[in-house]
């Protein structure tokens, strides 16, 4: 009897390879997310990286082997991106009219002269079409103006003579000088000089210093209009006095005034200083 024989059991069979599971290529959400933001603020900055994002996360994911995938992510991105750059480029010639629009009309406005008057007509002077009424400029003013984007500033203040007796044209014109530099640190000022303003002898200088931290110059300025003494302050940062002080001579020179009742008294003078109002 021939002994059975037990044949070996099989050998195990060997593991199958676990393969990684694929990731997602970073080019492909940053191709999205870039698309996405040139539609909101980033416009042509993030529309041309969006679809240059796109065409990589396609490549790698193409030749990965599977490691990587994203693909739809990576097309969406590349279709945001494309709309993104077309209607930037189709934007651009709207932009650059609105653009030369806006330039015109404010060289058409700086060109322009307007004449804007106090609360009862009888102080006046002749601006650009850019400048407005300013009312918060000084509560004692009989007229304020400006242009604000320029940092350009005048303010007229009435006094009559009643209140001021036996002040003349100079001495009153010294007064407010004294006390402007007074309030500032570092001030100058160059010697009054005599002019005629609307028919009436006036006096000017320019006063430089610093007031509540910023470099500023007034046009200083006195008219005697026979029954009052008319305060003329026109002021600008310092950085833009040489660009901008013809101007505001201009704008002076152009001042009027009829009969004037009810102004501030001396008592109310010392309140009647302009107040800085300078743009970021």
């Amino acid at each position: 009897m021939v002994d059975e024989v037990t044949p070996p059991p099989p050998p195990p069979a060997s593991p199958s390879p676990i393969r990684p599971v694929p990731r997602t290529a970073p080019a492909a959400i940053w191709s999205l997310v870039l698309a996405v933001l040139s539609f909101t603020c980033g416009w042509l900055l993030t529309a041309i990286p969006a679809v240059i994002c796109g065409h990589i996360a396609r490549s790698k994911i193409r030749k990965s082997g599977g490691a990587l995938r994203g693909k739809r992510i990576a097309t969406a991105g590349l279709i945001l991106g494309y709309l993104a750059l077309v209607l930037g480029v189709m934007g651009i010639p709207l932009l650059v009219s609105m653009i030369q629009s806006d330039r015109e009309r404010l060289h058409r406005l700086s060109n322009e002269r307007k004449e804007i008057a106090s609360g009862d007509g009888k102080i006046k002077v002749m601006v650009p079409g850019t400048w407005t009424k300013l009312p918060e400029l000084n509560k004692q003013a009989t007229l304020q103006v400006g242009y604000k984007r320029k940092d350009m500033y005048l303010i007229v203040i009435t006094e009559a003579k009643a209140d001021v007796a036996d002040l003349t044209l100079e001495k009153h014109h010294q007064l407010t000088r004294d006390r402007m530099l007074q309030k500032m640190k570092n001030a100058s000022a160059t010697e009054p000089v005599p002019l005629t303003i609307d028919g009436h002898p006036a006096m000017q200088d320019e006063l430089t210093g610093t007031e509540k931290g910023t470099n500023v110059v007034f046009l200083h300025t006195t008219v005697d209009d026979g029954d009052h003494f008319q305060q003329i302050l026109s002021w600008t940062l310092k950085s833009r006095w040489q660009q901008q002080n013809e101007l505001l001579r201009e704008i002076t020179k152009t001042f009027h005034s009829e009969i004037l009742v009810g102004r501030p008294s001396a008592d109310q003078r010392e309140e009647s200083r302009p107040k800085l109002l300078v743009t970021p």
